[in-house]
């Protein structure tokens, strides 16, 4: 993103400018044009944000953040509301096995993926609302522990014959494909015969928006409220395929999470749900992506954003 100045807030209005922004949403702007530019190749970004010729990169991969660093650039990160996550196909023979599904969380430990995964930067988040939403308690970190002995005892308790199962992943995001390895390879020591499917983007998508999987690495775009996140996984597989949990008792608790804006009911109705979603296994989630951007020492006022799209209010940039 490359910003072209239109104003320099100098003394007390600079930082009456930046009080306001934090405390009152001040949207006040100090650059007469933005220019969103489109460089997919993650490596072609960073040497334009390197050589002057970007101003913000956005989504910087975490494990380049001290490479920026490095270079001068200053990295801001804060939680974000973008739910990465394991889907587990309910309507399968093997995973309609409420054993089966809960021996899959046993066998996952969601904080060592989250760490290998954001550089230590996230943490595990089993819950559909994130640790960036006001309504967040550690009630909502409390999921089948991670314990592969117990997964294998589950194991042989549903009758596990070492059928294989396939984990649906894409190369086009890195992030879907190393959580993919990582799973792979705890379930592999839990005693599954876990295989990789290694597919394009577009590919995995349609089985996706088709049901056609029996786990697949996926992640959800930033949700501002916690309703709507559970109102993406949450429906009727009859009639929605890309709904991963069909419970009536859990779209009865979501409606009513919909229908009234008391906080503190709402908060007791997510607990509600996250405890009857630990109980079914309906998804594994794995962690939040962090909101990680690279910002050029000349860009100030610029901070980043939970809902992980660039905000330019308040900004300038320093000749």
């Amino acid at each position: 993103m490359r910003s072209s100045p239109r104003s320099k807030p100098d003394g007390p209005r600079a930082r009456a400018a930046i009080v306001r922004d934090e405390n009152e949403a001040s949207r006040e702007a100090y650059v007469d044009e933005v220019r969103f530019m489109v460089i997919p190749d993650t490596a072609a970004a960073e040497t334009a944000l390197f050589a002057g010729e970007l101003d913000v990169l956005p989504d910087l991969e975490s494990s380049r953040v001290e490479e920026a660093k490095s270079r001068g650039m200053t990295v801001l990160s804060t939680q974000d509301l973008s739910w990465t996550a394991i889907l587990l196909q309910t309507k399968d023979p093997l995973l309609s096995h409420a054993k089966m599904r809960e021996a899959l969380a046993h066998a996952t430990d969601i904080n060592q993926i989250a760490a290998a995964r954001t550089n230590g930067v996230a943490t595990g988040d089993p819950s559909a609302v994130a640790q960036a939403s006001s309504f967040f308690d550690d009630e909502f970190l409390k999921w089948p522990e991670y314990d592969p002995v117990k997964a294998k005892a589950l194991l042989d308790e549903a009758g596990y014959k070492g059928d294989p199962i396939k984990i649906q992943t894409n190369t086009r995001y890195q992030g879907m494909y190393e959580n993919a390895v990582l799973l792979q390879a705890m379930l592999t020591a839990a005693g599954f015969n876990a295989q990789l499917e290694v597919l394009d983007w577009a590919a995995q998508l349609g089985n996706y928006l088709a049901g056609k999987f029996q786990i697949q690495s996926f992640g959800y775009s930033a949700r501002l409220d916690p309703s709507l996140m559970y109102g993406v996984i949450l429906g009727d597989k009859a009639t929605d395929p890309t709904a991963q949990w069909d419970s009536k008792e859990a779209l009865d608790l979501y409606t009513k999470s919909m229908a009234t804006t008391d906080p503190a009911q709402r908060k007791a109705l997510f607990k509600q749900l996250h405890a009857l979603m630990a109980k079914h296994v309906p998804i594994l989630g794995l962690y939040y992506e962090p909101s990680v951007d690279a910002v050029s020492p000349k860009v100030k006022g610029y901070s980043v954003w939970p809902a992980a799209n660039p905000r330019v209010w308040g900004v300038w940039k320093s000749e």
